[in-house]
């Protein structure tokens, strides 16, 4: 089940899909998020740890980007809000 959320003033989802990969045989989860007037992004993506453990990575455009990781979705994406609801005061 997915908990509702308002997007932060002035941010976007311009993208979320799931694709299939065959060689993998998994599918694929990516999350982009946009704040308009500053064209800064907050990206969401499954990627493989060192212990072969699938989780999501959340990062922000930029130099230092690193939002940190999450073990679901839904924990990624209230990492991806508290970020972009701390910049929608800078």
């Amino acid at each position: 089940m997915t908990a509702e959320r308002s997007l932060p003033t002035d941010w976007t989802l311009e993208t979320e899909r799931t694709t299939h990969d065959e060689l993998m045989g998994r599918d694929y989860t990516t999350v982009l998020y946009r704040q308009e007037d500053t064209g800064r992004a907050v990206y969401i993506n499954e990627v493989i740890d060192g212990d072969n453990v699938w989780e999501y990575a959340i990062h922000r455009s930029g130099v230092g980007g690193d939002l940190g990781t999450a073990a679901d979705l839904e924990s990624a994406k209230g990492i991806a809000f508290a970020f972009m609801n701390d910049a929608d005061g800078d």
